[in-house]
């Protein structure tokens, strides 16, 4: 979709911006893998909550939109890209990070819905 997608290898990242270009321009399904306090504080807008630990056991959910781009964030970008390994491992292959997380997201003043 984007030639930065793909930075160092196999890392599947986008940036902030480009995530909401992605947003806008297909189909996307955004998953927060951080834990149900750090997603009530607040969370972008739409997303459906899946703890890391939780992926696994609700691969059949995240199956389920598996021809929209799944895009995946946590705080700081960090277990997001662990997600992002694991679904790739489990066989979901549209998926990416969002750089940096919800601190970049807010650093770039975009929107967050609380709860």
């Amino acid at each position: 979709i984007f030639p930065n997608i793909l930075s160092g290898g196999s890392r599947k990242t986008i940036t902030s911006k480009n995530s909401v270009l992605a947003m806008n321009r297909e189909p996307s399904f955004l998953i927060d893998v951080r834990g149900k306090q750090e997603f009530d504080l607040g969370h972008l807008q739409n997303a459906v909550n899946i703890k890391l630990e939780d992926i696994p056991d609700k691969l059949n959910i995240i199956k389920k939109h598996s021809k929209k781009l799944i895009i995946v964030y946590c705080q700081k970008g960090i277990r997001s890209e662990q997600a992002v390994n694991s679904l790739i491992k489990l066989g979901v292959d549209n998926v990416v990070s969002i750089e940096g997380g919800i601190n970049a997201w807010i650093k770039e003043q975009l929107p967050i819905a609380n709860k």
